[in-house]
């Protein structure tokens, strides 16, 4: 969305989201406002008799008792204590039921405002997680938390506008009484309160628009600042760049609080000139009344008592109204953000199918002619790559940095669609409609896995409910990943909480996991994208001997940068700037890399040696 609709069509827009039956509530609720809206003015009314009662009863029994008489015979016959008793107790019945319904629509519109809010966090959710992952790529993950959080936003558009007209039907009815009841008094309200509202919203609208605006960006700058800073506290502390990110967030908190305050401001100032403006009318009115119409006192007390009522309901209403007016505003921002996620949603997302389905990997995987180059990049990272992996067996893929091993693994497990060329299982196209099949046969294991917050059991049989996890597989899988040596230390074995982004294991350990999670979905094949590459030597070969314990069970596909990861395969594909240089058997391909790389080999092993000599 490039422009920034107004109200009604945003609304159109949210709806369009929504389920029919949702929109139905809107209209029930809406029903429900004119109902009370109503009501406000029947009380309003009968407030207004009930004090003019007060001050002549004698008035109201020889004036309008009479024509009550047919509607209830026996009030005719009351005297001055009857009357105002049986009044006293109207009046608290309608007021009762007016609350009763006030209550209830006040409930019924807050409960819906936050049901669409849960409904549309679910839907941007859902929707996030099955776009596809090249679009994540290019979005930060900081800014689409921030997006799902200000579902809230939603609601309290929705609640603003249910507000809104639900106080304007009130201000509308009541005036259109007073109207009846007095033409030149309800002029004088509705000139007085109108022109009044219409040029508080004229002078503050377009400022209220860019507070709004400002107060979004800031509230997004400063997620994104806290995020930054928790996720990389290692580096943080390290580098000793805490007071960076404090003064920055302080800059910034700053001026977000001048915002926030700006439109609590704004939010307040209607509902005092309203209130000024209330006063002066009342008196104006009362002035009219007796100076310039001569009305008799009688008139002028029933009259200024409706009036007093009507303005009761009516000032509150009316700085309600431009409240909402301006929460609306304030909203709308943020409002339109969300929306311009939920219609990249609507057209890129692809959703899970209701079944998996897919044939099984009996033979081989085969890649023909692909070729792939990210949106907005000036080149191919991959070239017209064909080869093939046969069932069983082990395959390393080599390369210097930048040549293509992840993006051609991204693209073998799926998570990107090739620019050219296409995928065959077992010589059947893979697509859309198979992929999740052939996904569900494939563990990965990254060169950093996420740890989650949790304990070791959920961690390996990750995205499982808790009460759903098979702690005889946890365990099964946490030892053929080669854990007993660490599993046993932690305080209560596979429901230890091992701490977020797993900071209470090792490198090592923390590979480990992974695997033990690959393992846990029964693959046909799993993938280690540079799962050493960040451990020691120690550690690596540790994690060596784990991975090629799998050896001959599955179908391996190791990728990596150290040649000794990928000694023990059984074939070898060394990429080279996107395009596939040699494959074959490991020895071969081997010596021929480090033939063309031993000039870079010999600088890598003289910088180490220099290194370990100054140790």
């Amino acid at each position: 969305m490039t422009d920034n609709p107004g109200i009604i069509k945003t609304l159109r827009e949210i709806f369009r989201f929504l389920p029919v039956r949702r929109t139905l509530r809107f209209w029930i609720i809406l029903t429900g406002m004119v109902a009370v809206a109503l009501l406000e003015t029947i009380t309003a009314g009968a407030i207004a008799f009930y004090a003019a009662s007060m001050a002549n009863p004698q008035a109201v029994i020889t004036g309008h008792l009479p024509c009550l008489q047919h509607m209830a015979p026996v009030i005719i016959n009351l005297d001055t204590k009857g009357l105002i008793s049986i009044l006293s107790i109207c009046v608290i019945l309608l007021i009762i039921i007016k609350n009763a319904a006030m209550a209830a629509t006040a409930y019924a519109s807050k409960f819906f405002a936050a049901n669409i809010s849960g409904y549309l966090g679910e839907y941007m959710l859902k929707g996030f997680l099955n776009l596809p992952y090249e679009w994540h790529l290019q979005h930060n993950s900081a800014d689409l938390i921030q997006g799902i959080s200000w579902r809230q936003q939603f609601g309290n558009l929705i609640t603003a506008a249910l507000k809104l007209l639900s106080d304007m039907l009130i201000v509308t009815i009541l005036l259109t009484t007073l109207l009846i009841a007095n033409p030149v008094i309800s002029l004088l309200v509705f000139m007085t309160l109108g022109g009044t509202s219409l040029l508080i919203i004229r002078h503050i609208r377009q400022g209220m628009e860019r507070l709004a605006i400002r107060h979004r960006d800031y509230t997004s700058s400063i997620n994104r600042q806290v995020t930054q800073s928790m996720h990389g506290i290692k580096e943080v502390k390290i580098y000793n760049r805490s007071s960076t990110f404090t003064e920055r967030y302080d800059q910034e908190v700053h001026t977000f609080a001048r915002i926030d305050a700006s439109l609590h401001f704004i939010n307040q100032l209607p509902g005092w000139l309203l209130e000024i403006m209330g006063a002066t009318m009342l008196a104006m009115s009362i002035w009219i009344m007796f100076f310039w119409f001569g009305d008799s006192s009688v008139k002028i007390t029933g009259t200024i008592a409706l009036l007093a009522v009507a303005s009761w309901r009516i000032l509150p209403a009316m700085s309600r109204i431009l409240n909402s007016a301006n929460a609306i505003r304030q909203a709308l921002p943020y409002v339109h953000s969300g929306l311009d996620y939920l219609h990249e949603i609507e057209t890129k997302s692809t959703p899970d199918p209701d079944t998996i389905s897919g044939g099984s990997f009996k033979s081989e995987l085969k890649l023909e002619n692909v070729s792939f180059q990210y949106q907005g990049a000036n080149r191919m990272a991959l070239s017209s790559i064909s080869l093939t992996i046969q069932r069983g067996r082990t395959i390393g893929i080599i390369g210097t940095s930048g040549a293509g091993k992840s993006t051609l693994v991204d693209i073998i497990i799926g998570l990107l669609t090739p620019t050219n060329g296409a995928l065959l299982l077992d010589g059947e196209p893979l697509t859309t409609n198979n992929m999740k099949g052939w996904q569900a046969k494939i563990g990965y294991v990254p060169q950093s896995p996420y740890i989650a917050p949790a304990t070791l059991a959920e961690n390996v049989a990750f995205g499982i409910n808790q009460q759903e996890i098979n702690h005889d597989k946890v365990l099964s899988c946490c030892r053929m990943a080669a854990m007993d040596d660490f599993m046993h230390q932690l305080p209560d074995g596979l429901n230890s909480f091992i701490g977020e982004r797993g900071v209470k294991l090792s490198g090592g350990q923390r590979q480990r996991v992974a695997i033990a999670r690959a393992l846990y979905h029964n693959p046909e094949v799993i993938i280690f994208d540079e799962a050493t590459s960040a451990l020691d030597s120690k550690n690596e070969e540790s994690i060596q001997q784990t991975i090629y314990s799998l050896k001959n069970k599955m179908t391996l596909i190791i990728i990596a940068h150290r040649l000794s990861t990928v000694e023990d395969c059984d074939e070898i594909v060394w990429l080279e700037d996107g395009l596939v240089e040699k494959t074959g058997e490991t020895n071969l391909v081997l010596s021929e890399y480090k033939k063309r790389h031993k000039e870079n080999s010999s600088d890598h092993k003289n910088f180490h040696q220099i290194i370990k000599n100054k140790e």
